[in-house]
């Protein structure tokens, strides 16, 4: 591919930013993955695992977020990329950050809520979905890390995002059931609206990772 992504990337300073590229990659990864860890902590009432998982979540979210504002100053003032690469991987980091401010945002409602009081179908649920979104996310890096070795396996990858996401979407759909269906009596209005919050940031994170992999597939088809 002598007109694709790795001839772009053929110097030194054009692959630093790449290499910042997946770096910011792997703290989202890290954010979904540890939103998954306060999940369980939270359905199992391990309060201050819980309390510690979040805090690791808010730290590595803020750093993602310091990565994504010196790629975008990096990506606007250095090196010899074309003008449309260069705006297509500032929106790949912008759409990606939203992954891992979304999963803060899930681990911020989170931590308002007496999780482990809620009904236990609910819990597992919750879980469930936070496996997919590991799953979802861990694709997602996969695809991104193939756009200079192999834009087919990305594309391909970024496909199975687009599945994963729709699975997501049905889970979310059955938590919606579950807030009608389940005995919620000895719960407050507040209380249920911040817990219909919650699973709305787990579905925006799910979403988010599929607006990344259409990104990727923008870039696939520019590199050809």
């Amino acid at each position: 591919m002598s007109s694709g992504l790795r001839d772009w990337f053929s110097s030194r300073r054009e692959i630093r930013i790449l290499d910042n590229v997946n770096t910011h990659l792997g703290l989202t990864v890290d954010c979904v993955i540890e939103l998954q860890r306060m999940v369980d902590a939270a359905s199992s009432g391990a309060l201050e695992e819980k309390k510690v998982s979040f805090n690791r979540l808010s730290e590595m979210e803020v750093e993602a977020d310091r990565l994504r504002r010196t790629l975008a100053e990096n990506l606007l003032t250095k090196g010899a990329l074309p003008s449309d690469v260069r705006a297509d991987l500032m929106e790949l980091v912008r759409t990606m950050d939203w992954v891992a401010d979304w999963s803060k945002e899930a681990g911020r409602i989170l931590g308002l809520l007496d999780f482990e009081r809620i009904p236990d179908e609910m819990k597992e649920l919750a879980k469930r979905v936070t496996v997919e979104l590991k799953s979802c996310v861990l694709t997602l890096r996969r695809s991104i890390n193939n756009l200079t070795i192999n834009p087919d396996v990305a594309l391909k990858l970024a496909y199975e995002v687009e599945s994963i996401e729709e699975n997501i979407d049905d889970l979310y759909t059955d938590a919606r059931r579950l807030l009608l269906d389940l005995d919620f009596s000895g719960f407050t209005t507040p209380f249920l609206i911040l817990l219909t919050m919650f699973f709305d940031a787990l579905e925006m994170v799910a979403d988010w990772c599929e607006n990344t992999s259409d990104l990727v597939r923008v870039l696939v088809v520019r590199s050809q």
